[in-house]
């Protein structure tokens, strides 16, 4: 699961723990292991240079955000699109710019 933000990494983490799902949040350094066997849970921006089978894109509809530059939020997009190998799900729920280009 690739998020747009903390608060979207919080209610991940949250719903994962509350199903009894194994995971693993990435927010920056330290003991996480790309390889376990886990839901992954991490930003777009500690995204890079990872690959997944299947990547959920998480709150992609909301972006980008009222006052964000829409060229950086779509390389960030990209750079979370291009970590699946396989199977890509995207969120698209939200007033954000790119829903409106998706969804209409």
């Amino acid at each position: 699961m690739i998020c747009r933000t903390w608060d979207e990494m919080d209610a991940c983490e949250r719903a994962l723990t509350q199903h009894g799902l194994p995971h693993q949040e990435r927010r920056g350094a330290g003991s996480f292991d790309p390889a376990a066997d886990t839901i992954k849970v991490l930003a777009m921006h500690a995204s890079k240079g990872l690959e997944f089978p299947v990547v959920a894109l998480v709150g992609a509809g909301h972006v980008p955000a009222k006052g964000e530059d829409e060229r950086e939020e779509a390389k960030l997009f990209y750079e979370g699109a291009t970590r699946a190998t396989q199977r890509l799900i995207i969120g698209m729920g939200g007033g954000g710019r790119f829903a409106e280009r998706f969804v209409n």
